[in-house]
Formats: C-alpha cells, structure tokens, sequence
C-alpha cells in the first residue's frame, strides 16, 4: 500500500492537487481526478549524491534527443562516456534512473518514445511560474534544488510556494493533458542557492 499525501484545493473541472508517496506507484496517480501533480518523494543514495555534487561543471553530462525508452538507458550512458566520466557505480546509478523513469512514464502515457534532456544550469532556466505544452513532463533535479510548484493564482503567497526535494521524481500535467480538466498547477525553476546554484535536472516529455 503506498503512503500518499494530498495538497488539496478542490475545484471541480481543474487539476491543480498535488499527490505525494514514497513508491514508485504514487506516480500513476496523475491519472487521478483533479491531480495536477504526483511526486515520488524518494531519497539520494549518499554515495551517488556526493559523487554528482562532486563533479566539476564542465563534466555533468549534457543532452536532449527523442528517443524510444528502452533505449534512454543506454542514451545517458553513452552521453556520460562522451561527457568523460569513467565508468562507476554511480555513472551506472545515474543512467539506469533515467532509463527506469523513461520507462515509467512511457507506460503511463502509452507512448514508445519520449524527448529526454540532461540540463545543466547554473541560473534560472524558467524564472516564471508556467505550465509546459505537452501532455505531462517528468522531472529529477539530480543535483540542486528541485523545482518548485504552486497553485495557479497563489505565485505571489510565498506560504502556498513549495519545492521538490534533490532527487525527487514528478510528473507535472501539461496543457495538452487529454479530457477535460484544465491544469492549474505551475512550476518554475528555483532560485538560485548561493552555496551551489548549479544544477543537473532530467526532463522527460511524452512523444506521440
């Protein structure tokens, strides 16, 4: 049974709640009526997390491409190989996550393959509170802070502002979510932190 947490702000018509749990399952809740959100709220593995911390800018791997998702594994592997990270149990770690979350959202979407990109930034890549024009987006921010999230209408209440952990998986509804709810969940990228503001964020988009 999966422990799941609800944000709720009930309208009728508009997906704008956000579902947190800490398996993998959560994730299938953005089918869930009125969920604008599904966040898998999982933890680093420290030896992974000090590794990608540790890594030099000019080394964190870099990429966008379509792809089919039995092939994203492989994708980020080689991108790391190109990138010059040696082979290592957390080069390893890195490339099975993305692989494994490709898949998950490929099989909740029913798609074959998707658009997945490897952000590095060391500013705000999307200062604004927005809601992306695609059915749903993943996204992990592997190293920095993750994005953060608010209710349409509530930007200016920094109370209602929260902000996904380092390492957390979410699944965000876009403007091209099918059926008839309209999505009133926005996100952005956060601050910059001023101890590290670079970040290494995974983004994964359904492709029809």
């Amino acid at each position: 049974m999966t422990l799941a947490e609800t944000e709720t702000t009930v309208r009728a018509g508009v997906a704008r709640d956000v579902i947190m749990g800490r398996t993998a399952d959560i994730l299938a809740d953005i089918h869930a009526p009125g969920i604008g959100a599904a966040i898998w709220t999982r933890s680093p593995d420290a030896d992974f997390q000090r590794w990608v911390d540790g890594l030099p800018i000019r080394s964190l791997p870099k990429m966008k491409a379509v792809i089919p998702v039995g092939r994203v594994e492989v994708a980020v592997s080689a991108t790391c190989e190109m990138a010059g990270l040696p082979e290592s149990r957390e080069r390893i770690m890195l490339a099975g996550d993305a692989g494994a979350l490709a898949l998950i959202l490929g099989r909740l979407l029913n798609v074959s393959r998707v658009q997945i990109r490897l952000d590095v930034a060391s500013g705000v890549m999307c200062p604004k509170f927005h809601t992306d024009a695609v059915p749903a987006r993943l996204l992990c921010s592997y190293r920095g802070p993750g994005s953060e999230y608010v209710p349409a209408g509530q930007e200016s209440d920094l109370r209602r502002v929260r902000r996904l952990r380092t390492g957390a998986a979410a699944i965000f509804r876009g403007t091209r979510w099918p059926g008839a709810e309209r999505t009133e969940l926005l996100h952005r990228s956060p601050p910059p932190d001023q101890a590290d503001s670079t970040r290494l964020l995974l983004v994964i988009d359904p492709v029809d």
